[in-house]
């Protein structure tokens, strides 16, 4: 059985207006608002929140996440131009990663006893981390399959895909946020708040962007709620003064 998405988005519609019509001038605005909260989310007893970061310019992967045992931290410090323990270059010193050393509850788990500190400037990431509350996802990116640097040459697409476009600085922006090339409308983590609108018994809003018009967080049905980095965006006509006395203030606040 299909659910009718688009009856249910006029019912609602009509209940919003309904709800707000006296706010007099500010209902259109104040109506775009309640039509946000239709980016929904189930109602659940054990809150989560999934927040991702994501950096438009370029992030040194390799002074983020910092290898500390002391084989791979030389071969680090070596590339970066740095003279073994003491860093230089830009090798940070193999003392200065002391307090974000990352230790995993059961002890190194990656080959070869891989050991890692994050950058010096973490220090709460890495208490999040060691406390078990965070992750590092190691080898993330872009590419369809596994691929050798002879199969990457290859002219055989079939069989060794790519992702659209590599090298372009914008298009790989847009891959990562919506699996799509520049002018994708349409993100993951949109598509994440689609599966769940159905099961939402109540308004909650569960795309929420901080940085303006994300494609990351705009789905199919889902809107993302826009807010600045300093908190919601006040609707202006709602804050000045209300038609009628502070009585009527109380009723819309």
């Amino acid at each position: 059985m299909t659910r009718d998405n688009s009856s249910l988005t006029r019912r609602l519609f009509l209940q919003r207006a309904g709800h707000l019509g006296a706010l007099g001038a500010a209902a259109p605005m104040a109506l775009s608002f309640a039509g946000c909260a239709e980016a929904t989310s189930l109602k659940a007893g054990d809150y989560k929140a999934l927040v991702c970061v994501f950096l438009y310019g370029g992030n040194d992967y390799a002074n983020t996440v910092i290898p500390v045992d002391l084989p791979n931290y030389d071969a680090y410090a070596k590339i970066r131009g740095g003279t073994r323990r003491g860093g230089g270059g830009i090798a940070y010193p193999h003392e200065a990663l002391a307090a974000t050393a990352l230790t995993p509850a059961g002890g190194p788990a990656l080959t070869d006893d891989i050991q890692y500190a994050l950058n010096p400037n973490m220090p709460n990431l890495a208490g999040l981390f060691n406390r078990g509350r965070a992750a590092v996802q190691l080898n993330v990116g872009p590419l369809i399959t596994p691929l050798t640097r002879a199969q990457y040459e290859s002219n055989n697409r079939d069989l060794y895909p790519l992702p659209p476009k590599l090298f372009s600085h914008n298009d790989q922006q847009s891959v990562w946020q919506a699996l799509g090339s520049e002018g994708a409308t349409v993100g993951w983590g949109g598509r994440l708040g689609d599966l769940i609108m159905d099961g939402n018994d109540e308004a909650l809003l569960t795309c929420v962007s901080a940085a303006g018009n994300a494609v990351f967080v705009s789905g199919n049905e889902a809107m993302q709620y826009q807010i600045s980095p300093e908190g919601a965006i006040p609707v202006n006509a709602i804050k000045r003064p209300y038609y009628g006395g502070p009585e009527l203030g109380a009723a819309i606040d």
